[in-house]
């Protein structure tokens, strides 16, 4: 066959087929196009899925009278003038494919008038061929409604999906627009019903609202952080907010919406600890740098970029997305009470519990908490350690690091100084405790609990549901902890701050003994490297075994033989995983022995737990992303009992 110059009715076919692939593409084109116009309020109504229908209004510039049927042709553009603007460009169209190709494969009607113009242009394109132009009365502002898309390519047509799955793509497509343009009232209408509504404020959080709703949005955490030249701002989703998909993950490059692995990337690392394994953070994130640092013009759509040095844009998109959970705490009292509608009320933090539970005070934070202990449960020698279900795997040469050790090392140090001590129902009597011998101290590596950086309401311990979980009343709300998850939490962030500062291994006065197979030894061995970064000093022992001669602090006296077979499982899982990832399932799984569900914990044992939580800055999830609390407001309980409607 012969080579030959195609027709211009083929080559805009073509071309529009890189540009239009279903409605949602005419809508994100003609959205954006508006946006370039300037426009502060933008209407899309969609009939038929937008097969049939689709209309979309603003409130713009106009196209002038002289220059509508200029803006069909190819590569007409205002938004570049030649071809140093491709280096700094600050528009979303600039290549003038958007127009023409739309009109070449639908039936087109332009609605126009210019600012300050004394009327408006209509004007009729259907496949490309100009129907009609005429003057036409109008508000300032274009109006495109384009109609029978694909009418007149059969093939392209049989392609596209049922009318509900193409609104689907135009909603998200909307939904995208309006959390990447804040400052502009977007409004979507499906079949005559309005489906979004945003306010146009410039709050990114009302947004949110008007496309996630008001539960969602106001759990949303907030990031504004700059380095350099590069600026992150925005909202995040963890915790609850999790998805089972990146569908809720929007990006927008200098307000151009995108796809990027690279920022995926970036969001995920941060937040992998925050959200539920096999679930996904959601977010809003809007990255501002400066144009010529970042390539728009690398895909069809332009929903794709490229930036001048990627590696050092992970980096800096890491460090600042961090930012957001800057001073965050295990039990953010703060957060948890934070009302969407009236300003938080702070207060000096008083953990005040049910008579027969521990009372702890932080009036004067620069002293030991004050703990107000039953009459009963006091004695004049030194207390024995409290019976918590971690005692019997203890080393004796380790020092205690967990919160049953905090809590009696706030007994202790509390009595030292002298406290009150009162017993149910009794009036308070002032009493002091004997300083324990210095031969029966077993708290010399406790470190003590710093005071939370901000100030909360009042906390009361109410007790402890299915021997699983704490219950904490504060104000008008009910915090549930799930124990086995906050401890869990608690020790991997000690665990992590131990291998920062190089101390997180202890050497047993006697290496253990582990029977091991050879499969399981020989994986062992060519982890050791690993292992020994993170506390574990492994050798062989004869043909078979292992000798263990340090483990790390967390552990304790654990039970080695079925740490170690954990570690095989999750290290043979591991193959082909980075160090990184490796190395953290080793910490996660040295955190396991944390005080489980259906373990007793005594009141001093809850008390202590608790007041690590308060100061423990970490995400409020254990290290697998599970919730370690849940909020139950006293409104929705009224409800539920029907004292309020």
């Amino acid at each position: 066959m012969p080579i030959r110059v195609l027709d211009a009715a083929t080559v805009g076919r073509i071309a529009a087929g890189e540009v239009v692939e279903r409605p949602s593409s005419v809508a994100k084109e003609l959205i954006e196009n508006a946006l370039d116009a300037g426009a502060t309020s933008i209407t899309v109504e969609v009939k038929d899925g937008g097969i049939g229908y689709l209309r979309v209004t603003d409130n713009g510039c106009g196209i002038p009278a002289d220059q509508v049927k200029l803006a069909f042709q190819n590569h007409a553009t205002s938004k570049i003038q030649s071809e140093e603007d491709l280096n700094d460009i600050r528009t979303l169209g600039f290549r003038g494919e958007a127009l023409p190709s739309i009109a070449s494969v639908a039936k087109v009607t332009l609605t126009t008038r210019a600012r300050n113009a004394e009327s408006g242009v209509r004007l009729i394109v259907e496949g490309g061929e100009f129907k009609d132009i005429k003057e036409h009365g109008c508000p300032e502002g274009t109006t495109f409604i384009v109609r029978d898309l694909f009418y007149n390519t059969p093939v392209r047509r049989g392609f596209l999906k049922k009318p509900a799955a193409e609104f689907g793509a135009v909603s998200d497509m909307v939904s995208r627009m309006i959390l990447g343009n804040p400052g502009v009232s977007i409004r979507l209408i499906n079949n005559e019903r309005t489906v979004y509504h945003s306010f146009g404020d410039g709050n990114l959080r009302h947004a949110a609202l008007a496309v996630y709703g008001r539960e969602t949005a106001k759990k949303l955490i907030e990031l504004d952080a700059s380095s350099g030249g590069l600026r992150i701002s925005g909202l995040i989703g963890v915790g609850e907010c999790g998805r089972s998909n990146r569908g809720q993950q929007s990006f927008f490059v200098n307000g151009r919406v995108v796809r990027c692995a690279l920022l995926t990337q970036a969001l995920e690392q941060v937040c992998k600890s925050r959200v539920t394994i096999g679930q996904f953070p959601m977010c809003a994130l809007h990255v501002t740098l400066p144009p010529h640092s970042v390539d728009v013009n690398v895909h069809p759509n332009k929903l794709e970029v490229r930036f001048r040095d990627e590696m050092s844009m992970r980096q800096g998109a890491e460090a600042l997305i961090q930012k957001a959970f800057e001073g965050e705490r295990l039990l953010d009292v703060a957060r948890a009470m934070q009302d969407d509608t009236e300003p938080m009320e702070k207060a000096s933090v008083q953990l005040a519990v049910a008579p027969e539970v521990t009372e702890i005070s932080r009036e004067n934070p620069e002293k030991p908490a004050p703990v107000v202990l039953p009459v009963e449960s006091v004695r004049m020698d030194p207390p024995p350690a409290p019976d918590f279900p971690l005692r019997e795997r203890r080393a004796p040469q380790a020092g205690r690091t967990d919160a049953v050790q905090l809590a009696y090392g706030r007994v202790m140090e509390s009595a030292r100084g002298g406290q009150s001590l009162r017993e149910p129902g009794a009036r308070t009597v002032p009493m002091r405790v004997a300083e324990p011998e210095a031969d029966s101290r077993p708290l010399e590596s406790v470190e003590p609990v710093e005071p939370p950086k901000a100030p909360a309401p009042n906390l009361r311990i109410i007790g402890v549901a299915f021997q699983t979980y704490i219950i904490v009343e504060c104000g008008d709300r009910l915090f549930m902890i799930d124990q086995h998850a906050a401890h869990e939490r608690i020790l991997y962030e000690k665990y992590r701050k131990q291998l920062e500062s190089g101390t997180a291994s202890q050497q047993l006065l006697a290496p253990m003994i582990v029977a091991m197979s050879p499969r399981e030894r020989a994986l062992l061995m060519d982890n050791r490297a690993l292992l020994m970064e993170v506390g574990y000093d492994v050798e062989p022992f004869g043909e078979r075994d292992i000798q263990v001669r340090s483990v790390p602090h967390v552990l304790g006296q654990a039970e080695l033989k079925p740490l170690f077979a954990g570690l095989v499982d999750r290290l043979d899982q591991l193959k082909s995983a980075t160090l990184d990832r490796r190395r953290d399932e080793v910490i996660q799984a040295s955190c396991k022995h944390a005080v489980k569900g259906g373990d007793v914990l005594s009141d001093l044992e809850i008390s202590g737990l608790v007041e690590q939580m308060l100061s423990t800055g970490s995400p409020p999830t254990c290290p697998h992303g599970r919730p370690v609390m849940w909020v139950l407001r006293r409104y929705d309980l009224e409800k539920q009992f029907k004292r309020i409607q």
